[in-house]
């Protein structure tokens, strides 16, 4: 078998290739040079490779074909922080490496201003519950806490995001209402926040940060007097890192990303269902085991009544001490999970301050979101693959021989 190729032959596979992958060039277009002269991006599919029986689509997001990605959906013990029970942590790469974009895991923390509460939930986080600790706004979180988790990134300047703030306002009356069906007096106070970063080595950087806190006032049954309970949740944590001269196409790839993020509705109502079956199991195991106390109390004999009578009293008390805590961490939960329902559009109220976006629409109709700042934007009919550009005369169906790709046009305002 020969083998080696004749030039025409090579150069033909070369080029068939070029067409079915949107190459470079062609022999009648020109050099066009990818993430040069235009930008090709792909809907990137994250997973919940864990959760439920078969993997899931969990969300998804628009990025530049040729970057690299990493992550998805991470479900934590039932012995650990329920508010944590469901994180997704996820990055992506450009090819050299040299930007960037990192979401972390969000994170829950609570506070209590009775002594007793605290050492219970101290304990509680000892053993690998929700930390303890007191509430925080977004720039004092950003500056305390998130900064030491960015590679030795310092924070320079710090932006109120209102639009963002405003959006996670929007949500506080669901919370305090569902809050109030368990006798609470609840106040939430939301804050959210873009910052600028510097890393020792010359980097630069964006941070994306929002905190939702939730405060309970509630009465302490041993004293009468009330007690406030606290409930902390960072759900925005991300950055973007970048070389100083790379600002700009950093910041119109967070533009991407954060316009594009889409959560898969059938997996949320699918995690929204576990959890609410994961409450009723712990209301039905919590009334069974108050329901053989009684009736174990019931049998003792008349001699130890009155001893009976006592520990009743005391474990009534303790009972009832127990289920208002569990009512408030059921209420906060809840509080929570509305929260991530709201996060699609969180994320396009963060990108508001950083870079517009604009949406385009392909030949069927379809809307799709993608940076701003490109005069032309072809489709190839796939539902992922796109080209932006702003060069003159550029055409990928001429270019790449291939006539699947169609012009979209810029949506209404």
């Amino acid at each position: 078998m020969r083998r080696h190729i004749t030039l025409s032959l090579f150069l033909a596979l070369v080029l068939c290739q070029c067409s079915e992958s949107g190459g470079q060039s062609s022999a009648s277009g020109g050099a066009y040079v990818e993430g040069r002269d235009y930008t090709v991006m792909q809907r990137v599919r994250f997973m919940d490779n864990d959760g439920f029986q078969e993997p899931a689509e969990a969300f998804s997001v628009l990025l530049p074909r040729d970057w690299k990605h990493e992550g998805g959906i991470r479900w934590g013990s039932l012995q650990q922080c329920r508010g944590e029970l469901v994180t997704a942590p996820w990055s992506a790469s450009s090819p050299d490496g040299a930007i960037r974009f990192v979401a972390l895991p969000l994170r829950t923390w609570g506070g209590a201003s009775d002594p007793m509460m605290q050492q219970s939930m101290m304990m509680q986080a000892q053993q690998g519950g929700c930390a303890f600790g007191e509430p925080m706004e977004a720039e004092r979180y950003l500056r305390q806490v998130l900064a030491g988790e960015m590679d030795g990134a310092s924070v320079t300047t710090v932006q109120d995001n209102a639009a963002a703030r405003a959006e996670l306002d929007a949500q506080s009356q669901r919370t305090r209402n569902a809050i109030m069906q368990y006798g609470g007096q609840a106040e939430v106070r939301n804050s959210a926040v873009n910052g600028t970063l510097q890393w020792p080595n010359g980097d630069q950087g964006i941070a994306l940060v929002s905190v939702m806190n939730i405060f309970i006032t509630m009465q302490d049954i041993y004293t009468g007097g009330f007690q406030q309970l606290s409930t902390s949740v960072a759900a925005m944590r991300s950055y973007i890192r970048f070389p100083a001269g790379r600002k700009a196409e950093a910041e119109q790839v967070l533009a991407t990303i954060q316009g594009s993020y889409r959560t898969n509705p059938a997996w949320k109502q699918a995690v929204e269902q576990y959890m609410e079956q994961m409450r009723n199991r712990q209301d039905i195991l919590h009334r069974e085991r108050i329901a053989a106390i009684d009736a174990q109390t019931r049998a003792n004999t008349a001699a130890h009544n009155r001893r009976m009578a006592d520990i009743r009293a005391q474990g009534q008390a303790n009972t009832a001490r127990h289920e208002q805590r569990m009512d408030a961490m059921d209420a906060q939960m809840r509080s929570w999970e509305r929260q991530q329902a709201s996060q699609d559009r969180q994320h396009k109220a963060f990108v508001q301050t950083i870079r517009e976006v604009e949406t385009w629409k392909d030949a069927s109709g379809t809307a799709v979101e993608m940076s701003a700042g490109y005069d032309q934007a072809w489709s190839r009919g796939d539902g992922t693959t796109y080209i932006l550009s702003n060069k003159p005369g550029f055409d990928p169906a001429a270019i790449f021989q291939d006539r699947n790709w169609t012009e979209m046009k810029r949506a209404d305002p």
